[in-house]
């Protein structure tokens, strides 16, 4: 299969991706186009760097779509795959030297922190909460070691870097109303948290109503774990903020706006002094 005929099935799979109705030929789609770009990189020579990536992405697309369709513990295995693949996508790009905060590195590293997030998250719908929290603390490490201090990073790093941390406050906040611990549980969530919000302020991009959503549920996030650690003036802040975030954004901000719904009702209750000692154990978790 030559290289124009792979992008051409590349692009059929992945539009067949964005329907329900389709996913069943997306999934036939994405089997062919994998063994399509594994083939060309096993290929005579030096493989060239657009198919290991474009392996990389159908790898990830196909474990995402495994995932939507309820086989997460299916999708763990391409989902693996493309960490490996991104990997090494991102050590060839790095050895070749430029800015971190510059496309072709910013971009080769921001896709491998993806591709780690979203396999934690497969790997919390197959049932593995422990084997998420090592993928994202992997993720947040990554981040770290290649690009140093987030701010120094380039735009899409610093916007996976930001979901990564989101993504962590999530699963140690799910891990201490699950199996609550002593208060060090919630203060790590609530540093990730703090840390994904200062990320994502700073990528606030009115071109980008994206980035509003993605503020507001941080905040959502953020306020829990401040309630969590007793620090319910910052919450209260914390809580505003969000509000101002979803009164804006409308119907669209409804995931956000029933995370900042439990944070009140949390911080009501606290304030009433009517949470007993495992009150934290009574509010569940939307992921």
């Amino acid at each position: 299969m030559g290289p124009d005929e792979r992008r051409r099935l590349f692009e059929q799979a992945r539009e067949r991706s964005t329907r329900q109705e389709t996913w069943a030929e997306a999934d036939r789609l994405w089997t062919r186009v994998i063994e399509a770009y594994r083939e060309a990189v096993r290929g005579p020579g030096r493989a060239a760097r657009e198919d290991q990536q474009q392996l990389a992405r159908a790898l990830w697309r196909h474990s995402m779509l495994l995932s939507a369709r309820g086989r997460a513990t299916d999708a763990m295995a391409p989902g693996g795959e493309a960490v490996v693949v991104f990997e090494r996508v991102y050590d060839a790009v790095a050895a070749e030297g430029g800015s971190i905060a510059a496309a072709p590195r910013d971009d080769a590293l921001a896709e491998l922190i993806t591709a780690l997030v979203d396999l934690a998250e497969v790997s919390f719908a197959a049932g593995q909460p422990a084997t998420r929290r090592d993928l994202l603390e992997r993720a947040v490490t990554v981040g770290l070691t290649s690009a140093g201090s987030p701010p120094s990073a380039g735009p899409r790093t610093r916007e996976a870097m930001g979901t990564a941390y989101h993504n962590q406050a999530v699963a140690l906040l799910h891990r201490h109303l699950t199996r609550p611990s002593p208060t060090e549980g919630a203060q790590e969530a609530a540093l990730a948290a703090s840390r994904a919000c200062e990320l994502r302020q700073g990528l606030l991009d009115m071109a980008r109503p994206l980035s509003f959503w993605e503020m507001a549920n941080t905040y959502g996030v953020y306020a829990q774990c401040l309630i969590l650690i007793g620090d319910l003036d910052r919450a209260a802040m914390v809580l505003s903020m969000g509000n101002r975030f979803v009164e804006t954004l409308g119907p669209a901000a409804a995931e956000p706006a029933q995370k900042l719904r439990v944070a009140a009702e949390m911080l009501a209750r606290e304030k009433g002094g009517s949470r007993g000692a495992a009150g934290s154990r009574r509010w569940g978790w939307r992921r």
